[in-house]
């Protein structure tokens, strides 16, 4: 991850470390596996927790994963960002002790937004696409 914009370069050991201090990562379980800039690479294990009624992933976990794995490819461009609209297709259904990939891509930062995709597999098979707009909250290095 780069060091620009006043962020403060951090491993991703350490990066994790302060995510799960978050309570939404207590509750649902993410672990950040790598970054670049302006891309991202997260897992999660599917958890019984997580199950809805007719035995798979609850789509708002999915997409909880999703939005996260987009915002982390922001973050590697030292942003700050919050979300303003995503959109996600589920392709295949998830089920529970199954590792869900993410890889998420800025395909475009501007000065005020950023458009950012990421895709979700299990085992290689893709079982989500997102795509999602954020706001662009660069740092302010004069404070």
């Amino acid at each position: 991850m780069r060091q620009d914009g006043g962020f403060k370069k951090v491993t991703l050991d350490d990066l994790n470390k302060r995510m799960k201090e978050v309570p939404l990562w207590k509750m649902v379980d993410m672990d950040i596996t790598f970054l670049d800039w302006g891309r991202s690479e997260m897992k999660m294990q599917v958890k019984d927790t997580y199950l809805n009624v007719m035995g798979s992933c609850h789509g708002g976990i999915i997409a909880t994963f999703a939005d996260t794995v987009m915002g982390a490819a922001l973050y590697s461009m030292a942003v700050a960002t919050a979300t303003i609209e995503m959109n996600i297709n589920y392709l295949e259904p998830i089920t529970a002790g199954q590792e869900l990939t993410g890889r998420g891509e800025v395909l475009r930062k501007g000065r005020t937004n950023a458009v950012i995709r990421a895709d979700l597999f299990v085992e290689g098979t893709m079982v989500a696409t997102a795509r999602g707009t954020y706001g662009v909250f660069e740092a302010d290095n004069e404070k």
